[in-house]
Parts: C-alpha cells; sequence; structure tokens
C-alpha cells in the first residue's frame, strides 16, 4: 500500500496562487454624501461642485498596480459639506479614462460656438 506522501508527490505541481484581492474598477462615495442626497421623488439627486483632484498610485502585494483618484466635492447651494469620493482602477483603465479625457476636449475645443 501506498503511503499518501508519495502519492502527492507525483501530482503535478499547482502555481502559486495569487496573494492579491481581484479588485475590480470602483467608485467610492462617503455614508454622509449617501445621507445628503434627498429622497423626495421630485428631487433628482444632488448637484455638488468639483472642487479638487488629487491622486496617487501603488504598486503592493495586497492589490497589485492600481491608480487611485481623489475627487473632493462640495456642497452648491445652502447646504455645506466637502466630501472626498475615490475612484480606484488598475492601470489599463486608468490609460483608458486619460485617452478619452483628452479626446472629449479635443472634441470640445474643435466644436464651434
Amino acid at each position: 500500500m501506498r503511503s499518501r506522501s508519495i502519492v502527492r508527490a507525483r501530482r503535478t505541481p499547482q502555481p502559486p496562487r495569487s496573494r492579491r484581492w481581484p479588485l475590480g474598477n470602483t467608485m467610492s462615495f462617503p455614508q454622509t454624501l449617501r445621507d445628503a442626497i434627498p429622497t423626495l421623488s421630485r428631487c433628482w439627486g444632488r448637484c455638488l461642485l468639483l472642487n479638487s483632484i488629487t491622486g496617487r498610485s501603488q504598486n503592493n502585494e495586497l492589490f497589485g498596480k492600481r491608480v487611485q483618484i481623489k475627487f473632493q466635492v462640495e456642497e452648491s447651494g445652502k447646504l455645506t459639506g466637502k466630501f472626498d469620493v475615490w475612484m480606484d482602477l488598475d492601470l489599463e483603465a486608468a490609460r483608458e479614462l486619460a485617452r478619452t479625457l483628452n479626446q472629449l476636449a479635443d472634441d470640445a475645443d474643435d466644436k464651434p460656438r
């Protein structure tokens, strides 16, 4: 009778599993922003002013190579408050976003008044 250790040794070695989380492209909204959106049926939602855009890149064991963009938005009108909305993208999505924004800006620049 064969021992289990011999049977295991004959198996094809498996590739090492990735330790990274399978993270998609996401947008993260703070809880306080969700609470600021009116729930009345006649309201369309909340329009916020884009105050600033900053970002950072990372390359680590858990998430891999990612680009994170922070949109700081603030209330328009009578209400006050600033909110950080985060976009987390893989590298290809970040590059495609940049291409799309450049193309849209070029298209707007070329349009007659």
